[in-house]
């Protein structure tokens, strides 16, 4: 994540204070550098169709939320927390709406690992790992967005359980709690066979 004090010379906590006393600048200084990975938060949680206006939708929440910031939590995880409840009611409104849920496409796919030097790989294993991939994204995409973005937030953000638990506002029982049972259930989805 770029640092935004290098932008401006400031600390990261004096442009928070600037914005919490109505600066919008030292705010889009600050939440610029945090963009790319609220993005990718969205971008796993309703897909990429959809993330631009969750990013939006948080800012938005964020900017008028800032004069209330106590700094309990770091500011990457409130935002994430922001960001997560965007999402969810988000996809409860599509639900409510009667819209079809998620499909494989709206995966990101910075959610498919890196391949690594693809020189020294045959070509029957990056496809079986690509093939893996999908799968594992498409698995996804069918779990509760509860477990999905506990999984997400810790296995693809490396967050702490204590970070998922301020990100999401629940206990750290319940990312415990969820994360055992994602995982469960991701791999009865994965046992089942074919994805469609």
């Amino acid at each position: 994540m770029p640092d935004p004090s290098n932008i401006v010379g400031e600390s990261v906590e004096e442009l928070v204070k600037r914005a919490q006393r109505g600066d919008m600048e030292a705010f889009a200084t600050v939440f610029e550098g945090l963009r790319p990975d609220v993005f990718r938060v969205a971008c796993r949680l309703v897909g990429v169709d959809d993330a631009k206006d969750i990013v939006m939708d948080a800012f938005l929440k964020a900017w008028q939320a800032i004069p209330r910031f106590a700094a309990r939590s770091s500011l990457r995880t409130w935002l994430y927390r922001i960001t997560y409840n965007c999402a969810v009611d988000y996809l409860r409104g599509r639900q409510h709406r009667g819209e079809e849920p998620l499909s494989e496409s709206g995966v990101e796919t910075d959610q498919i690992p890196d391949l690594q030097d693809t020189s020294s790989r045959r070509p029957d294993e990056i496809l079986s790992g690509m093939e893996l991939a999908e799968k594992m994204a498409a698995a996804l995409v069918r779990l509760p967005i509860e477990h999905r973005a506990t999984l997400e937030l810790r296995y693809s953000d490396g967050l702490s359980y204590t970070e998922i638990a301020s990100a999401t506002g629940v206990s750290i029982g319940t990312v415990m709690s969820r994360l055992f049972n994602g995982k469960r259930k991701l791999r009865k989805i994965l046992e089942a066979g074919p994805i469609e």
